[in-house]
């Protein structure tokens, strides 16, 4: 009796095991599937026009400890400007790690930057996709208040964007599993686009900063969705 009393003590004990190792298997292989899928979602990285309309690009590369806190994605940046010297600025970072979504909420405010206004819209008129508008404002010691206007959405090869404030912290496994719902689950290849530009002195309402970075947005955005319908 003793002896089958320890079997079956053995028994019970070697099932939970069996469980546990199941499980990590499982978790393993779920975890290697999402790191490829992940990969897989930051291997697009669209061409972006050199000229729009009367503006010329002149590339800025994003500094390379910068991309680095951003898990060292695919990147191009270029400052788009005309003869009037009206810069506006574009990043596009491929969305090949969790980490590579930040929030402009999140990284604008670290540089002193208070977000003053918002509002979201679509681009290019009904159908198309959203983007979200926010104006930043600071203090500067040097030039006195300080203002900036920002575009900013996220854009699948497949021409759909999102625009909400996913991964605002790396931290945030709500928006982890959000996020991995479209790089993992959908498989989709998605690339995170912020177009800005310093909004001047002169241009009290903002308007023709406005008009200046709608016009590059747009163009931005057609080049993306065809290109990456065209590139598939």
């Amino acid at each position: 009796m003793a002896i089958s009393t320890a079997r079956a003590g053995a028994g019970f004990i070697h099932s939970p095991l069996v469980q546990v190792g199941a499980l990590l298997a499982v978790a393993s292989v779920l975890g290697s599937f999402s790191s490829l899928r992940i990969r897989h979602a930051g291997e697009w990285l669209p061409s972006i026009p050199d000229t729009i309309g009367s503006w010329t690009a002149t590339d800025t590369p994003i500094p390379a400890d910068t991309l680095a806190l951003l898990g060292s994605p695919q990147a191009l940046a270029r400052e788009y400007n005309t003869l009037f010297n009206e810069p506006v600025r574009i990043s596009v970072i491929s969305a090949g790690s969790f980490i590579s979504y930040h929030d402009p909420t999140v990284c604008v405010s670290t540089n002193g930057f208070l977000l003053t206004s918002v509002k979201t819209f679509p681009i290019d008129g009904p159908g198309s996709g959203t983007v979200r508008a926010m104006i930043f404002k600071k203090d500067d010691p040097t030039y006195g208040v300080v203002r900036m206007l920002m575009y900013y959405w996220q854009q699948a090869r497949d021409g759909s964007t999102a625009t909400e404030a996913v991964m605002g912290s790396y931290r945030d496994i709500g928006s982890r599993f959000k996020t991995g719902y479209g790089d993992v689950v959908k498989g989709q290849q998605i690339c995170l686009i912020r177009i800005y530009a310093p909004i001047g002195p002169d241009d009290h309402d903002g308007a023709q900063t406005q008009r200046n970075v709608d016009e590059i947005a747009k163009a931005v955005y057609r080049a993306m969705k065809t290109g990456g319908a065209s590139e598939s």
